[in-house]
């Protein structure tokens, strides 16, 4: 399978197990009566918490991370006029070698029934030959190898940034749990850049297609609107509960869809959660021109 141009940090393959944690702070303000209460959100990411009714007003936000591997194949258009493909590959257990920088945080606002929630990450990589190395070249022909021994070097810069804002409305709640649908928008933004050096030119019958020493790089922004539901279900007669998220989305991209479920415990201060979660691109053609096709991942722990 080949990725565009603009897939390269987004693509995260699931390892044997991936930690992160969170720390979040949480204000709930309500009407002052005898009957109120107040419920403590989630300290985990929107997609993640499937936090319960609280009456009146409630604000949230949140920290968290993760390690996995990551997997890529990148096609950027040259200047010769062809296509030229980065290979990736940072193992798990890599990532921190490679990591330049890195981010994530989520946030809830809600009013009884209403909801707004955000999602960020950020992640820029940087690599050697070692993890990121040219594949492949198509002058239009057709993809045709470029050997490792043909590259004397080469150093690929990849930054991805992922935000999600919604809408969401509790449509019904209750002690067994509760159903939100949410409405909103999914920003993937990517920067790739990727420096190398090679033996000799590489060219095709039009001429020169790779030129000894170069540059390859994309900068491009999707948008795409989603739609979807998150929540929970309660564990009779105990504080465990199975969180759940699912959106599904078009725009830029043909197709974009996230998923989460697991096992949570809810504690007097937190909510603790183990669970799988899948983030999807999806595009059919390979223009290099900052369309991705990829997908992310992973197992975590959330605090």
């Amino acid at each position: 399978m080949r990725y565009p141009a603009s897939v390269a940090a987004a693509i995260c393959v699931a390892t044997a197990g991936c930690a992160a944690s969170s720390a979040q702070a949480q204000v709930a303000l309500q009407p002052a009566s005898p009957s109120s209460s107040t419920s403590a959100s989630s300290g985990a990411p929107f997609f993640a918490s499937g936090s319960p009714l609280v009456p009146g007003w409630s604000f949230s936000l949140g920290s968290y991370a993760w390690l996995s591997s990551v997997t890529s194949k990148v096609d950027t258009r040259t200047s010769g006029g062809g296509r030229a493909e980065t290979v990736v590959h940072v193992p798990f257990g890599g990532l921190v070698e490679h990591l330049r920088f890195g981010g994530m945080a989520a946030g809830e606002v809600r009013y009884d029934r209403f909801s707004i929630v955000t999602d960020f990450m950020y992640v820029n990589l940087g690599m050697s030959r070692s993890a990121a190395h040219l594949g492949s070249f198509d002058p239009g022909s057709g993809p045709t190898q470029i050997p490792v021994a043909l590259q004397t070097s080469v150093s690929t810069g990849m930054g991805t940034t992922i935000w999600t804002l919604a809408g969401g409305y509790t449509v019904a709640a209750g002690p067994w749990g509760n159903i939100d649908v949410i409405a909103g928008a999914r920003l993937l933004a990517i920067d790739i850049a990727t420096n190398y050096s090679l033996t000799a030119d590489i060219g095709g019958s039009g001429g020169i297609v790779l030129a000894k020493n170069g540059s390859l790089r994309v900068n491009a922004e999707n948008w795409d609107a989603i739609a979807g539901m998150t929540g929970r279900f309660a564990i009779p007669n105990s504080n465990f509960f199975v969180p759940y998220y699912f959106d599904v989305g078009t725009g830029d991209l043909p197709l974009t869809w996230q998923a989460f479920t697991g096992v949570g415990y809810h504690a007097a201060t937190a909510d603790y959660l183990l669970g799988y979660r899948y983030l999807a691109f999806e595009n059919s053609q390979e223009t290099g021109d900052g369309r991705p096709h990829g997908r992310r991942d992973f197992p975590f722990l959330i605090e």
